[in-house]
């Protein structure tokens, strides 16, 4: 279980956590065998802490389980088995504190009237919230301001792009002003521009200025490693590694990474780098009458020199080399090749 550190004090804990959905057959299957209980395994025995103030990613391909972890942290979906905390409180038999200590923003959001203005959106979600009309009118104009949408707020919800919806997704997240904040693909439906917009305003205000605990879904790799401390790489509803870069890359046993673009075909480029001692995971791309080569050093003093003349002795010529530490990219491919 990745923990969070000695200076935070834990504010999401799962424990064993686990989720089965029961698959209905068809009528033949459920009138000659009734008996029968099939069910599909979503979430795995997870185990997780999360420390206050803490930006925290679920990095995982579609399907694998995020949604349904983040279900069962905001008191939506029951646990087939385990437990979980969010600020103290069982997530199973004591919903109602937990759901007034959070806010939950997904990336594929519907639930908005498209015929009210933004403003009158985020009114009625604020009373439903109970949030008395004083506070809630204070709140709403510091988020409209924040998030720079003041001028859109009093325009029909179905004139907005996807990026001007997100931020008023964001604005109702945070009407409460949760102590946690759920976040499940919030930048799945945008364009970059948008994208960096809604990052950079989770980094620098929800995290950096108000001090919100946020949990990320996103199966972004470059966007978990640029935002987040820590990382849970999620497959098959099973937590596969987490930790910070350092922690996962220890965990991958990944060293630096050693990058060459050759020029010039060489059918057998892969086997004969492959065969060099010392080298772990290699990749060779072919682009055009280029190949991107990738391979992980394991330390063994040498190894780069054997290295470059095995590639020199296949005839191609050397175009460019670097050497730089493992990125997240490095550590789920990895991690999907171990696997």
């Amino acid at each position: 279980m990745g923990r969070p550190g000695p200076y935070h004090a834990v504010v999401i804990e799962a424990s064993d956590l686990t989720k089965r959905f029961r698959q209905l057959g068809g009528y033949r299957d459920l009138a000659l065998y009734p008996w029968r209980r099939r069910s599909h395994l979503a979430v795995d025995d997870i185990s997780l802490e999360i420390g206050e103030g803490e930006l925290f990613g679920l990095l995982g391909e579609n399907g694998a389980g995020k949604t349904t972890l983040i279900r069962m942290l905001t008191t939506t979906l029951v646990p087939t088995s385990g437990s979980a905390r969010v600020g103290g409180y069982d997530v199973v038999r004591n919903p109602h504190p937990v759901r007034r200590l959070i806010g939950l923003v997904s990336g594929d959001e519907r639930t908005f009237y498209w015929r009210l203005t933004g403003r009158q959106n985020l009114e009625f979600f604020a009373s439903l919230y109970h949030v008395a009309r004083p506070r809630a009118t204070r709140r709403i104009a510091e988020l409209l301001d924040s998030l720079d949408v003041a001028d859109y707020a009093d325009e029909r919800f179905d004139t907005y792009s996807t990026g001007i919806r997100q931020k008023f997704a964001i604005a109702r997240g945070l009407l409460t002003e949760p102590r946690v904040l759920f976040l499940d693909e919030p930048t799945r439906a945008l364009d970059p521009i948008a994208a960096d917009e809604t990052r950079r305003y989770i980094n620098d205000h929800i995290v950096s200025r108000l001090g919100t605990t946020v949990l990320m879904a996103t199966h972004t790799l470059s966007e978990a490693e640029s935002m987040c401390r820590r990382i849970a790489i999620i497959r098959h509803g099973r937590m596969f590694a987490a930790g910070s870069m350092d922690e996962l890359r220890s965990r991958m046993a990944l060293r630096d990474v050693f990058e060459l673009v050759v020029v010039g075909r060489s059918a057998g480029l892969r086997d004969t780098i492959s065969a060099v001692t010392g080298l772990e995971h290699v990749l060779a791309v072919a682009e055009g009458d280029q190949t991107r080569v990738q391979v992980h050093m394991n330390g063994r003093q040498g190894a780069l020199n054997d290295l470059l003349r095995a590639v020199l002795e296949t005839g191609v010529q050397v175009q460019s080399s670097t050497m730089r530490r493992p990125t997240l990219d490095d550590i789920y491919r990895a991690a999907h090749a171990d696997t």
